[in-house]
């Protein structure tokens, strides 16, 4: 609030002189005055003379300017139009590519696993019959040797059984009863 006081007093100052002068006339506005209207039609002169060298020299060379600056900008803009569509253009087609090697490779690799289990197959069919035809002869051959076995036992066992029967009844049994006892013990 201070600051009111200090302009209020220059505003006041600074229009004395104008109150002052208030009585006399202006003395550009003087056109009694004989330089008053030279200055005006020298100045009317050197208007009409810079506006025909701007008009003639001076604007024409910055139209020219601009111009070749918005014929420069338009080609630049052309140019990146037409590499923007090449680019795009080259994007689709990798895109593409991309794609295509995708489905060859998933093609290729369906075609490798399912030779592989092709393979995995007739290799297990093989070992099955291989396996079948080793647990067939494993098996006779567990009954040839079985019956040998037992073929092999049955001597010992008659002579084993007569000689118990001998010392627990003290009689003599026949062979023929021994091994139809046998036999069917052993059936």
């Amino acid at each position: 609030m201070r600051r009111a006081p200090i302009l209020y007093l220059s505003i006041a100052v600074g229009t004395m002189p104008a109150i002052a002068m208030a009585g006399s006339k202006l003395p550009q506005m003087d056109f009694a005055d004989p330089l008053t209207g030279a200055q005006v039609v020298w100045m009317a002169i050197i208007m009409l003379v810079l506006y025909f060298l701007m008009a003639r020299w001076a604007l024409p060379q910055i139209g020219g300017v601009i111009e070749k600056r918005v014929s420069h900008i338009a080609n630049d803009l052309e140019t990146a139009r037409q590499a923007k569509a090449k680019a795009e253009h080259a994007v689709t087609e990798l895109n593409l590519a991309i794609r295509n090697a995708r489905e060859s490779s998933q093609s290729a690799i369906a075609d490798a696993v399912k030779a592989a289990k092709e393979r995995a197959r007739a290799q297990s069919a093989e070992l099955n019959a291989k396996l079948d035809d080793q647990i067939e002869q494993a098996e006779s051959d567990i009954k040839a040797a079985q019956a040998q076995a037992v073929a092999a036992l049955a001597p010992v066992a008659r002579e084993v059984t007569s000689s118990l029967l001998m010392r627990l009844t003290g009689e003599e049994v026949s062979a023929e009863r021994i091994d139809r006892t046998l036999a069917l013990v052993v059936a």
